[in-house]
C-alpha cells in the first residue's frame, strides 16, 4: 500500500519554506512506510476534497497530513472513515493533536520520528456524527474562536495577538447559558459560561491538549455562570495547567453525553477542532475507542515497550 503526503500549503509554518523540496524530502524518508510515497500539494479550501480522494483510492493505506490542527483534523475524519492509517507533521501554530502524540514540533524531526513509528489504535469522538480529535465547545471557547477568525491570524504572532484581544473581551463579557447534560446517569440542568467535551481529558500544561489518547472516555469540562473575575481567575489557572483545579471548573469524564440547549437560538455556534458551526439544539458526543490508526512515535505516552 502506498503512502500520501497531503500539505496545506496555507499552513503556518510551510509559508516559510519551499514546500515541493519540503515534500519530496519528507517523502523520501517516508518511503519506507508502504509501497513507496507522493506528495501533494493543496490550498486550504481544495483540502477536504484531496483527503477525500486519497480516502476513497485502495492503493493507498497511509495519509501523512501537513498542516496546522484544522488539518489534521481533516485528515483523521478521512482516515475514520475510510479505515486508513494517519500520520500528522505539525506545520501550524498550536499543533495541539501532535503534540497529544509527543512529535517533535520540528518538522524535520517529526519526520525522522514518523518514519519509524508504530501504527496503534487511538481514540476519535463524534458530535452529531462529525469527527473531532481535540474537543466539541460551547460559550466562552465558540465566542473566542469565533471572534478571534474576524481578526488578522495570517501569522503566528498575529493569530497570538489576536488570540489575547478576543480573551479580553470575553472576561469583560463573558457568555451565560443553560445546558442539560446527561452522561448516563440521567439529565441535569446548569447555568454555565463554557462548556467543553474532549477526546480524551486534559493534561496539566498551559496549552489544552490530551497526552494520552487511548484512554478510550471523553473529558467533559462544565463552568458555572462566571463573573469577570472568576473568568480572569479561571485563564491564570489554564494559563498554569492547573484548569482542573479551578472552583469554578468541574470536571469529569464518560463514554457518551447529550447536550441539550433549551433556550438556543438561531445563530448560536459551537467550535469543532477551532472551526466554527451551527450550534444544534441538542448534540450527542461518542467517544469511539482504538477506532482511528495512528502513526505512533516511540515518545507517545502511551507506546509499547520495545
Amino acid at each position: 500500500m502506498r503512502t500520501v503526503l497531503i500539505l496545506n500549503q496555507d499552513g503556518g509554518t510551510i509559508r516559510g519554506m519551499d514546500a515541493r523540496e519540503f515534500g519530496e524530502m519528507a517523502c523520501e524518508k517516508l518511503a519506507g512506510l508502504g509501497d513507496g510515497c507522493e506528495v501533494r500539494l493543496v490550498s486550504g479550501k481544495d483540502l477536504v476534497e484531496t483527503l477525500d480522494e486519497a480516502a476513497d483510492d485502495t492503493d493507498i493505506g497511509t495519509i501523512v497530513a501537513g498542516g496546522g490542527d484544522g488539518t489534521i483534523s481533516a485528515a483523521a475524519t478521512a482516515c475514520f472513515h475510510s479505515g486508513k492509517t494517519l500520520g500528522v507533521i505539525p506545520l501550524g501554530t498550536m499543533n495541539l493533536f501532535a503534540r497529544g502524540l509527543g512529535l517533535p514540533l520540528d518538522p524535520p524531526a517529526a519526520i525522522e520520528a514518523l518514519a519509524s513509528a508504530t501504527v496503534m489504535p487511538l481514540d476519535i469522538a463524534t458530535a452529531n456524527g462529525r469527527p473531532f480529535v481535540h474537543q466539541f465547545s460551547a460559550g466562552m471557547h465558540a465566542r473566542m474562536v469565533r471572534q478571534r477568525d474576524r481578526l488578522d491570524t495570517s501569522t503566528r504572532m498575529r493569530k497570538i495577538a489576536s488570540t489575547i484581544k478576543t480573551l479580553g473581551r470575553v472576561i469583560l463579557h463573558p457568555p451565560k447559558f443553560r445546558v442539560e447534560i446527561d452522561t448516563g446517569s440521567g439529565r441535569e440542568s446548569h447555568i454555565v459560561s463554557a462548556i467543553a467535551v474532549s477526546n480524551n481529558l486534559f493534561g496539566d500544561t498551559p496549552l489544552s491538549y490530551a497526552p494520552v489518547l487511548d484512554a478510550g472516555v471523553l473529558g467533559v469540562y462544565q463552568s458555572h455562570a462566571l463573573g469577570s473575575g472568576e473568568v480572569f481567575r479561571m485563564t491564570l489557572h489554564a494559563a498554569l495547567g492547573r484548569l482542573q483545579e479551578d472552583p469554578g471548573m468541574t470536571v469529569g469524564t464518560a463514554q457518551k453525553v447529550t447536550l441539550s440547549f433549551p433556550d438556543h437560538h438561531v445563530g448560536t455556534r459551537a467550535a469543532i477542532d477551532g472551526e466554527i458551526v451551527p450550534l444544534d439544539t441538542e448534540v450527542e458526543l461518542v467517544c469511539h475507542a482504538g477506532a482511528l490508526k495512528v502513526l505512533v512515535p516511540d515518545t507517545y505516552a502511551g507506546a509499547p515497550e520495545a
